[in-house]
């Protein structure tokens, strides 16, 4: 190559994770985790039942037009724990398994008889914890009585992209409604892809970014903004939604490296939404991908907006710095 080239700074290859989508992920990831290990869970046994006699555990046929009729059973609530090891002081421990293999919950319950999520034959399935549903390899009967017990986040922890613009925001979904089971209509009529439950922080990473010289000899300081929006559907919650994430003011991060974990194939989850076997949880990822990661600092936080967007939405938005060194640029 000519001497008189300089190549590209600041990353490998076209294919790199970079400074913004690093920022991002990683705040997506230890809120979500930090929030489970202040109890940000449910639990759900089998039979358990609301006031008004739903039952907690029964899933429903999915109203997904990319699956046969009774392939997909999704559950009232998405987002469900897989994560082991978590033991919040106060609460009891989230659902879940023991085999290494198939983390996350164990199995369902089809009429009462429990199918293992290892198994075969007619029954055999995954689970997707982010949509919160079992997917059959095979359409079973619509009308099985389908169960499983799980955990599943009360705070979801999103990326800002298609909020709202592109999901339909789900108000009243704490528990299963007398509806829950009516396929074709209602509130629960759409692919949980298409819904953003509450209550939610979503995470952005705004077109805004200073810099400034490290040290003599290279590096620069990177000085970017996150918007954090936080919507709930009521006024007390949404104030302590904004008050759980402004408190990190100076807080400081260790970021894990996107790249080598992407390199090393160790995302916990696959395309699925299915851990791997033996997946690593957030702080085992931490101690594993840190040392290229670096850290950063969460700084200057103001609260920007508090709204009621609806009469059973409501909003706030926090703005932060994010403080983080370049050191090979």
């Amino acid at each position: 190559m000519s001497s008189n080239f300089s190549p590209l700074k600041g990353f490998t290859n076209i294919g790199s994770a970079t400074v913004n989508n690093v920022v991002q992920d990683n705040l997506i990831e230890y809120f979500d985790y930090a929030l489970l290990d202040k109890g940000n869970y449910f639990n759900v046994t089998k039979g358990e039942q609301t006031y008004g006699g739903e039952d907690y555990s029964r899933l429903r046929p999915s109203a997904n037009e990319n699956y046969p009729s009774g392939q997909v059973w999704e559950g009232f609530r998405s987002n469900w724990v897989w994560q082991s090891g978590l033991a919040p002081s106060g609460y009891d421990p989230p659902i879940v398994g023991t085999n290494a293999d198939y983390p996350g919950i164990s199995g369902v319950y089809i009429d009462d008889v429990f199918e293992p999520t290892s198994g075969v034959g007619p029954y055999s399935h995954y689970v997707d914890y982010f949509n919160g549903r079992v997917i059959f390899d095979s359409p079973i009967p619509t009308g099985s009585v389908v169960q499983a017990e799980f955990s599943h986040k009360y705070i979801n922890v999103v990326y800002a992209n298609n909020v709202p613009w592109l999901r339909e925001i789900q108000t009243r979904t704490l528990y299963p409604t007398s509806d829950f089971l009516d396929v074709n209509k209602g509130k629960w009529n759409l692919p949980p892809e298409a819904r953003l439950q509450l209550p939610a922080i979503a995470i952005e990473v705004v077109p805004q970014r200073r810099q400034q010289g490290y040290q003599l000899g290279g590096g620069q300081w990177i000085y970017l903004d996150v918007l954090f929006h936080c919507i709930a559907e009521d006024e007390y919650t949404r104030n302590q939604l904004v008050d759980i994430v402004s408190l990190q003011n100076d807080k400081n991060i260790n970021a894990f490296d996107l790249n080598d974990i992407s390199k090393n194939g160790d995302f916990p989850l696959d395309y699925r939404g299915m851990p791997v076997p033996s997946a690593m949880p957030y702080p085992e990822l931490l101690d594993q991908y840190a040392t290229n990661g670096g850290r950063f600092r969460l700084t200057k936080m103001v609260v920007q907006d508090m709204q009621m967007i609806d009469s059973d939405v409501f909003g706030g938005v926090i703005r932060s710095t994010v403080e983080l060194i370049k050191a090979n640029i």
